[in-house]
C-alpha cells in the first residue's frame, strides 16, 4: 500500500468509526445524507428505514424529511424503485403516503472531486407529490416494455428552483 493509499484507508476508518460511535450509518450510499443533514442544520436519522433526517419547523416541531443527492451538473432528485401497486388508485394512495409524509424533500448537489456540498434546496412534500404523481401515472400506465417495471420519477432543477427554497 502506498502512503497515499494508507492515508485514504486511515481516513475512511476514522470516518466510519466517528459515524458509528454517534449511531449514524456507515453505509457509503447513505453517508451523503448524513453529511448534508449536518450542513443544513438537520438531524440525520439513526434508523435504517423511514425519514432520512429531521428538521425543526417554524413552530419548533421536529418533522421528517427525505434527501436526494447528486454529483451531476444540475441539481435534481430521482425517485426510483417505488413499489408498483395493483391499481392506479392504490398507487396514488401509496405515493401520497410515501411522499407527503415527508414534510420536506431536500436536494443536495455535491462536488464529485472534493465531496463538498455545493448547494442544497428543499420543497414541501405536497409540492413533491404534485410533481411526481403525473410522472408516475405515465410510468404506471406505460406499455410494460421496461426492464425495471417499478414506477419512477425525477424532480428536475427547474422544478426545484421554481418551487424550492435554497438552504445552501
Amino acid at each position: 500500500m502506498t502512503p497515499e493509499q494508507n492515508e485514504i484507508y486511515t481516513t475512511w476508518v476514522k470516518l466510519c468509526t466517528l459515524l458509528s460511535e454517534e449511531g449514524y450509518t456507515t453505509d457509503p450510499r447513505k453517508m451523503k445524507e448524513v453529511i448534508a443533514s449536518f450542513k443544513t442544520g438537520c438531524e440525520p436519522t439513526k434508523e435504517k428505514s423511514g425519514p432520512d433526517c429531521y428538521f425543526v419547523n417554524e413552530e419548533g416541531q421536529t418533522r421528517p424529511a427525505e434527501r436526494k443527492s447528486t454529483t451531476a451538473k444540475n441539481i435534481k432528485g430521482s425517485y426510483t424503485g417505488q413499489s408498483k401497486q395493483k391499481s392506479w388508485e392504490e398507487q396514488v394512495t401509496y405515493t401520497q403516503k410515501k411522499i407527503k409524509s415527508m414534510d420536506r424533500h431536500y436536494f443536495d448537489k455535491f462536488c464529485s472531486k472534493s465531496g463538498h456540498i455545493l448547494e442544497s434546496w428543499f420543497i414541501t412534500g405536497d409540492v413533491a407529490y404534485e410533481i411526481i404523481l403525473p410522472q408516475l401515472e405515465k410510468y404506471f400506465s406505460g406499455d410494460g416494455h421496461r426492464a425495471d417495471q417499478r414506477p419512477a420519477a425525477t424532480i428536475s432543477k427547474g422544478h426545484i428552483m421554481d418551487h424550492g427554497e435554497k438552504v445552501l
